[in-house]
């Protein structure tokens, strides 16, 4: 240290030097100490954060009850919900702002990510209840022809899929009017008449009094939702409980 930090005698005294050289390590390992309760505590899951991305359509019709099976399950962790579009869905999974995140599947597009399916839903056409087509049990693709739709979150990469679906099987193109990222938006849209919507049968639940969900008869039209995180990266305990309750609960019919 460059300089004494004992004086020898009968006793043996601390320099000035040497009382700051212990006082410093004495607090180090305080920390250390602390640090070590903390993880271990985490690991019981007794304490502990986990950041959650979750899509729009996801986020109002099946989330809530999952958030309330975590808060019962587990009550000293704390979930914090961003209700995102699917490129901020990524977007904040590849920063690491989020521990993981759940909604429509991203397909192949990042080497970096893994997702694993939770469930698919079958789709439903949206609209209004005086529209042509409400009182239908069900409608085919071909219906579809011609109908003008309200496309909710156009960047998620299922709707490439559906396209393909409607294309090949009823040769039908989708002719989209208005594009929006909310749900609550398009909603309103289809209440003041200006289109329909191909959503996942689980927003039903969400949708105002004066519109109906018919299901789409052929082509069968799914909707995976995926749960999303770093491909590399190890979730934490209370992310991993989480994602865990998702794997068994995040379905319509929890």
């Amino acid at each position: 240290m460059g300089q004494p930090l004992v004086v020898r005698g009968r006793r043996i005294r601390l320099t000035d030097a040497g009382q700051l050289l212990a006082d410093t390590a004495q607090r180090a390992l305080r920390m250390m100490d602390e640090t070590v309760r903390s993880c271990r505590s985490q690991a019981q899951l007794k304490e502990g954060r986990v950041m959650v991305a979750v899509g729009h359509l996801t986020a109002g019709a099946l989330l809530p009850a999952l958030l309330a099976r975590f808060s019962a399950a587990y009550p000293q962790l704390v979930a914090t919900v961003h209700d995102s579009t699917a490129a901020q869905m990524v977007s904040m999974v590849l920063s690491r702002e989020v521990d993981l995140a759940l909604g429509s599947d991203i397909g192949n597009m990042h080497s970096d990510l893994a997702t694993e399916r939770l469930f698919t839903e079958r789709m439903a056409l949206f609209m209004r209840q005086d529209h042509a087509l409400a009182g239908r049990a069900s409608v085919q693709g071909r219906d579809l022809d011609g109908l003008p739709m309200v496309h909710v979150n156009p960047d998620a990469v299922v709707w490439r899929a559906i396209s393909r679906e409607l294309s090949a099987v009823a040769n039908v193109y989708p002719q989209v009017v208005q594009h929006v990222a909310m749900l609550s938006t398009a909603f309103g849209m289809m209440q003041a008449g200006m289109g329909l919507a191909l959503l996942p049968r689980y927003v039903a639940r969400l949708m105002p009094p004066d519109l109906r969900a018919v299901p789409i008869a052929r082509p069968v039209l799914e909707f995976p939702v995926v749960a999303i995180r770093l491909a590399k990266q190890p979730l934490s305990p209370a992310a991993m409980a989480f994602l865990a309750l998702a794997r068994k609960h995040l379905r319509p019919s929890s």
